[in-house]
């Protein structure tokens, strides 16, 4: 059987035992009322009844109190009861009132209690036996068309969501070709080796002259003398960082060195101060490559910018598909237990 034609043999079966329970409600709450009557006519023989005589006047005035409680509360309690499925609702409150009140109303009005214990018993037995009917007359709640157009939304909703995942996956390619080819173009990497170049050769400069300096460390924390030469005998970069100071004092001690630290000496006043000069040359020209990075990198900000904006909007919508995908899968597999159920209520088999 095709599915169409499946879910309208339900359908037609549905309203057909929605029918039948409808004329089974009408029958029961007709039985309901006519009970209700019953009832309410016993309330007032209770509430009319007189007490036997030679009643122990205490015990008198407990079953009265009970008495007008017991009825007030049954009388308030009927009030509401206008179907069957209200009464179902409503049997335990009737119940706790008969037992709470009644099982002192009953030491003087036992025959008027009995009479309305056995109302309840029917009221009791009758909505059991009306609810084992409707059962077995309402259909099986099957939502299989429901299930159907929920799968149909939700197939349309991920595939939208995948159709912008592919547009987005297309335009952070595009965003990331702008980066790769400034960052991979031939301007860019001459400016990173040069760059580098000029880098190594400011640490190869300031190196040797450091070992340089550093052979006069052990001569000058000898001769004690304080102030920058003590500095100097600890850390040979203070001769970088204050050159004029370190060339008088490398002047001033020069006749007392012999040996390496002479000679070291002697190169250092002969080279000590171009070294310098060119390694501050160096730098100006290191500053300005860099300037010249920084601009080549600044040009591309708006499409890092961009690429990064994109990724995080990628990355929700990729979660968003896994998400779909787990509400498919699930929705498919109640649509299979749907299914199983329509199939077991017509007793045909449906195609799949």
């Amino acid at each position: 059987m095709k599915l169409e034609e499946a879910i309208r043999k339900y359908e037609l079966r549905r309203e057909e035992s929605l029918r039948r329970a409808e004329k089974l409600r009408k029958k029961y709450n007709k039985w309901l009322e006519k009970k209700k009557r019953e009832l309410l006519k016993a309330l007032e023989r209770l509430e009319r009844a007189k007490p036997p005589k030679k009643v122990d006047e205490r015990l008198l005035q407990i079953v009265e109190a009970d008495r007008r409680n017991y009825v007030s509360a049954m009388r308030h309690a009927l009030e509401g009861i206008r179907t069957m499925e209200e009464l179902g609702k409503r049997l335990s409150d009737i119940s706790k009132i008969h037992l709470d009140y009644g099982k002192h109303v009953m030491i003087l009005f036992e025959k008027e209690i009995y009479s309305i214990n056995s109302i309840l018993r029917e009221l009791s037995e009758g909505y059991s036996e009306f609810m084992k009917q409707l059962m077995e007359v309402l259909p099986p709640k099957i939502d299989v068309s429901k299930k159907l157009e929920e799968l149909k939304r939700t197939h349309e909703e991920f595939t939208e969501r995948k159709k912008k995942l592919i547009e987005l996956a297309g335009r952070v390619e595009e965003e990331r070709k702008k980066v790769e080819e400034v960052l991979s173009s031939k301007e860019f990497r001459d400016i990173e080796k040069e760059i580098n170049d000029v880098s190594r050769r400011i640490r190869s400069i300031e190196l040797e002259l450091r070992s340089k300096v550093s052979k006069l460390q052990k001569p000058l924390k000898r001769m004690r003398l304080g102030g920058i030469a003590d500095e100097v005998a600890r850390d040979s970069g203070v001769a970088l960082e204050r050159p004029e100071e370190f060339i008088s004092l490398l002047q001033s001690v020069y006749p007392r060195l012999d040996g390496k630290a002479k000679k070291s000496a002697e190169w250092l006043l002969a080279n000590f101060e171009s070294e310098l000069l060119e390694v501050s040359k160096l730098k100006k020209e290191l500053a300005e490559l860099e300037e010249r990075k920084r601009n080549v990198v600044k040009s591309i900000e708006p499409a890092r910018e961009e690429l990064s904006s994109l990724e995080n909007e990628l990355a929700l919508i990729s979660e968003e598909l896994h998400k779909l995908e787990r509400k498919l899968s699930k929705i498919e597999k109640e649509l299979e237990d749907e299914l199983n159920k329509l199939e077991e209520y017509l007793g045909e088999k449906i195609e799949r």
